[in-house]
């Protein structure tokens, strides 16, 4: 008896866990076309509002486990590597290259992260630890380069962080119609000029 017991108990959870994460995972991909409405998640997923509202009572609910998910598909970029590179011209063009293709492959939902970040907590705490990363990268980028005034260095290092930003990112690639690329091969070009010119400075 005991058996059977917990064999259906079993057999409960893991049709729970399974509906958990075939709801993550159809909101996480209607965020990325822009999709927020929860009926239209609740149709995508197979289940009704109240199973959704069940397993995430709140949208902050349901935004936390698509940042979960977010993290497990999506590889962020490794700031330590950038460590182990010793020509600068090839750090750079690492970083823009790391940077750039992430934001390639997540836009659209970062886009929608920072739409929302005034109305959710979760969503603004994704775009502030983008922010973060790219902060840290050009840190490294910047570490070994001596600029006349320490407050050049700063300007410098928040005009790099504004060119590896996703919005940037999504500018050119939307409102330029450049290519992935050209966004790259373009900025690696300007923030190369910009050290050299700061160097010269």
């Amino acid at each position: 008896m005991n058996k059977k017991r917990n064999y259906h108990s079993e057999l409960r959870k893991k049709s729970k866990q399974i509906t958990i994460e075939t709801i993550i995972e159809n909101t996480y991909k209607l965020h990325s076309e822009g999709i927020t409405d929860i009926k239209t998640i609740a149709e995508n997923s197979g289940v009704s509002v109240p199973t959704i509202r069940k397993y995430f009572p709140t949208n902050e609910d349901l935004f936390r486990g698509c940042a979960n998910h977010f993290l497990k598909v999506n590889k962020l970029p490794e700031i330590f590597k950038y460590l182990d590179i010793q020509s600068f011209n090839e750090k750079v063009e690492a970083i823009v290259n790391d940077f750039y293709s992430f934001h390639e492959k997540t836009m659209e939902s970062v886009w929608l992260s920072f739409r929302l970040a005034e109305q959710s907590i979760v969503m603004r705490n994704s775009t502030l630890q983008n922010e973060a990363l790219i902060k840290a990268a050009v840190q490294v980028m910047l570490q070994d380069i001596i600029i006349s005034e320490l407050q050049s260095k700063e300007q410098l290092q928040g005009y790099i962080q504004g060119l590896l930003h996703p919005l940037f990112y999504k500018t050119l690639r939307t409102v330029s119609g450049l290519r992935k690329e050209q966004c790259i091969n373009q900025t690696v070009k300007i923030i190369l000029e910009t050290i050299k010119g700061g160097e010269n400075s």
